[in-house]
């Protein structure tokens, strides 16, 4: 993997991936042999003992937030390693997870994602199949709306259609739950740039169209969903 241009501790956050970085179609990954590479890494020889009980008990939060917390961090460095700075999507889960608002249901954090070594890379290995076979679903979603944008033709109602797709698949994935407006913005932002819009018009279209009204922990309702979609239609067409 080539180094990176911002610092190491960045390579193991997944808010600031851009398409160029997560495009499946440039970024080999076998599900196959996932299960092995994982087990060959370092971390793996070396996971921690989850205390027993309930994630909420003191000992075992604290064991999270410490323990817990920085092995997953070498093990995110470690995937990241191997397979390059998409992968470390996979711990970006539903909800008040590790990295909050993502897609992934698999893993959510240390306390309650880990137990035996055997549990827990098992976890791990699902968690980055999982981040995997969102993007692959992203990219086929972009596929099918990108020749409607792009055409010669294309108008807000083009715009729209692709915009109120993804906001609603994106609501379903993260299950609207903490912080997933953040998710949402990034995939949209996704599908401005490769439909040719530079990316320093991606913020102010998107703060032109979403206006704060996508709040943490609330599923929008159908017609917010319409109307972000149709704000965005025009903010981007002029029309």
């Amino acid at each position: 993997m080539p180094d990176a241009p911002y610092p190491r501790e960045r390579l193991i956050l997944p808010w600031h991936l851009t398409w160029a970085e997560v495009n499946p179609a440039r970024q080999p990954f076998d599900p196959d042999t996932a299960p092995a590479v994982i087990r060959s890494l370092p971390p793996s020889a070396a996971v921690p003992a989850r205390p027993p009980g309930r994630s909420g008990r003191p000992e075992v939060y604290s064991w999270g937030q410490q323990q817990g917390t920085r092995w997953a961090d070498e093990m995110s460095f470690a995937i990241v390693g191997h397979y390059g700075h998409w992968a470390s999507g996979w711990r970006w889960g539903v909800g008040e997870a590790d990295f909050n608002g993502g897609p992934v249901h698999a893993w959510c954090c240390p306390a309650d994602s880990m137990g035996d070594p055997e549990h827990t890379l098992g976890v791990v290995t699902e968690a980055l199949i999982e981040w995997r076979g969102w993007l692959e679903e992203l990219a086929d979603r972009f596929d099918r709306f990108l020749p409607l944008v792009v055409s010669g033709s294309a108008d807000a109602g083009d715009w729209e259609r692709a915009a109120l797709h993804l906001v609603t698949v994106v609501v379903d994935r993260t299950c609207a739950d903490g912080s997933w407006e953040g998710h949402c913005r990034q995939v949209l932002g996704w599908f401005l740039g490769l439909a040719g819009i530079p990316s320093e018009r991606h913020e102010p279209l998107l703060d032109r169209s979403i206006d704060d009204r996508f709040d943490t922990f609330v599923t929008p309702s159908n017609l917010l969903i319409q109307d972000v979609a149709e704000q965005l239609g025009r903010a981007v067409t002029g029309q």
